[in-house]
């Protein structure tokens, strides 16, 4: 039974979402004036959500406070990130986030150190494109051309050798033209081939022939 009831309950509740999505009376429906079946089910959704939140701030909690415990290597941070955790929630709860020291505390440490993070990932990302369009063969020879004609046709200097107003729209106008049609097309095939392999997925999922979410192993 502990395995059976999750899954009769999976396979009832995607026929049902199924329904409301492809029939359109079904969204209409209301069991109270006012009130639709459909909207209470995107709230027990977002109820849901909001619930898996609360168990993974549990268990990372639990985590950090087992590692300040048995003092492992680095156990300060362990106890950092739970005062700021739990104090940025407290400031959050208690004052609003519309407070002066919830908004100082995101503006004056949390940005900052946000374009920090950022700056250092550019130095990965630079080693890494080096790396990847290093001209080997063919595909990263095309690879290389392309990336350095959107990269022109980003920054004003590239305005400056090929004007837009010139042949072709110049850098702008031939990367706007890979941006809208070979890797529109691109993003396109890439996009249904995301959504057959999670239809595929959710089919295991239903048939019960995946059962992975009820845990253990098959």
């Amino acid at each position: 039974m502990k395995r059976e009831v999750p899954m009769v309950l999976a396979l009832v509740f995607a026929i049902i979402r199924i329904g409301f999505e492809l029939l359109q009376p079904m969204i209409a429906w209301e069991f109270a004036p006012g009130k639709t079946v459909f909207t209470r089910l995107s709230f027990s959704l977002t109820f849901m959500s909001v619930m898996g939140l609360l168990m993974g701030l549990i268990n990372l909690s639990r985590q950090h406070i087992n590692t300040i415990r048995r003092k492992r290597e680095h156990w300060v941070y362990s106890v950092w990130l739970l005062i700021v955790l739990y104090g940025y929630a407290i400031i959050g709860l208690i004052w609003g986030p519309d407070s002066n020291t919830f908004i100082w505390i995101y503006d004056a440490l949390i940005v900052p150190l946000d374009s920090t993070m950022f700056s250092m990932l550019a130095f990965f990302i630079a080693s890494a494109a080096y790396r990847a369009f290093r001209i080997r063969n063919v595909e990263s020879t095309i690879l290389l051309v392309v990336a350095f004609i959107v990269m022109l046709g980003n920054v004003s200097i590239g305005e400056m050798i090929w004007s837009s107003e010139a042949w072709l729209g110049g850098f702008k106008g031939i990367k706007d033209w890979i941006l809208s049609v070979p890797n529109t097309a691109h993003a396109r095939a890439l996009s249904i081939g995301i959504f057959l392999g999670a239809y595929a997925a959710a089919i295991r999922v239903f048939l019960g022939l995946d059962k992975k979410y009820l845990g253990g192993t098959d």
